[in-house]
């Protein structure tokens, strides 16, 4: 029997796509006024599997927010492309959902109605009448509270509140940009435990930026690990002491061996960046 900190991650009909999302040899460049163009990713490329969690790692600087506003629509690649299930991305699309660090409720909205909010844009109807803002509601364990506001609420829980509202209209790809950043020690743990609970009972595709090395680590199936300015993939690491699975508390990934060798490599991996910059 799999323990309760651990969750399996067998296949189901259909097999995910090794190739869900594709990085081809992105570029991004930024004018400036009377200076030479400045370079801030350059010829960045890797691919995220379907129902993975891709965590993107790196020093400040080094492009990952950048890559994720691609990935979104929200911004363009000076270079190179960005494939979703092989369709070019040109533009934000409905098939993807994006969390951000800062709190995004509308606080003249409940919950509830903050949740329902991107299924009315998108006229999903039928999607509202059968409840499913309530369902992600309880997912993400704010059921209780649906019919309060913003304000009322913790950091930590607006953030859930947030997270529901990505996920009601069941996005192929979540985007999340360091989401629990701004949380307290306690709260951020505890919101890292529910992510990995929600989107793997969703089956959910995830790319998620962070500076965190035990984020990265705890949350991450594989993690990008980009080079400081210009932002270039210096290395793909996949937590070999997950042994395939996912580590569901913060228990479990402290007691695993050979994490505690993954961090180190990581934090090599971020003092060098820093001694050649």
């Amino acid at each position: 029997m799999t323990p309760p900190e651990i969750v399996e991650l067998a296949p189901s009909a259909p097999l995910p796509r090794a190739d869900f999302l594709q990085i081809k040899n992105v570029c991004k460049d930024y004018r400036r006024r009377g200076a030479p163009p400045l370079r801030a990713i350059d010829n960045v490329s890797f691919d995220v599997t379907e129902r993975e969690i891709c965590v993107l790692l790196g020093p400040s600087g080094c492009g990952k927010s950048t890559l994720l506003r691609m990935m979104a629509g929200l911004d363009r690649a000076s270079e190179g492309e960005l494939l979703l299930a092989d369709q070019r991305i040109t533009g934000p699309g409905r098939e993807r959902g994006m969390v951000f660090q800062s709190y995004t409720s509308f606080p003249w909205l409940t919950v509830r109605q903050n949740v329902e909010f991107g299924l009315r844009v998108n006229g999903e109807s039928l999607a509202i009448k059968e409840g499913t803002a309530d369902y992600f509601l309880n997912r993400v364990k704010l059921g209780a509270f649906a019919d309060v506001y913003p304000e009322q609420l913790s950091g930590g829980m607006r953030q859930r509140v947030a997270l529901a509202r990505a996920l009601a209209t069941y996005p192929r790809l979540l985007l999340m940009d360091e989401p629990f950043g701004a949380l307290d020690a306690e709260t951020r743990w505890q919101m890292q435990e529910l992510l990995l609970e929600v989107v793997t009972k969703e089956a959910m595709t995830v790319v998620l930026v962070t500076h965190d090395i035990d984020e990265a680590l705890f949350l991450g199936d594989r993690i990008v690990f980009l080079s400081r300015h210009p932002g270039r993939v210096k290395e793909i690491l996949t937590p070999e002491f997950k042994a395939g699975q996912r580590l569901t508390t913060k228990e479990a990934l402290s007691d695993s061996p050979g994490y505690h060798e993954m961090s180190k490599h990581v934090i090599r991996l971020m003092r060098e960046e820093g001694e050649t910059h």
